[in-house]
């Protein structure tokens, strides 16, 4: 993270904003799992298990919706037919 997601201030990696004095170990962890999902999820693709890839990638929309989570996300339901992706319609 970047910027506080409170005032947008830059953030030089402390646990509470310089400006708003917000604190932010909670949006760090959430940011960290959103995260994991994700690189969980391009695991899961590599090896080819593109049910549990859509799976992980839905959550780590839910958590944490990064520009790349959205693409890699739209991708997989594009790409591949909901029988492959353990029968759900996205």
């Amino acid at each position: 993270m970047e910027r506080c997601p409170i005032c947008r201030a830059l953030l030089s990696g402390a646990d509470t904003c310089r400006r708003c004095r917000s604190e932010l170990a909670k949006v760090r962890e959430v940011e960290r799992r959103g995260q994991e999902l994700a690189g969980a999820a391009m695991h899961r693709l590599v090896l080819g298990d593109v049910a549990e890839a859509a799976r992980l990638l839905r959550r780590a929309h839910a958590i944490h919706a990064t520009r790349e989570v959205r693409m890699l996300l739209r991708i997989v339901s594009a790409s591949f037919p909901a029988e492959h992706r353990g029968g759900e319609a996205s």
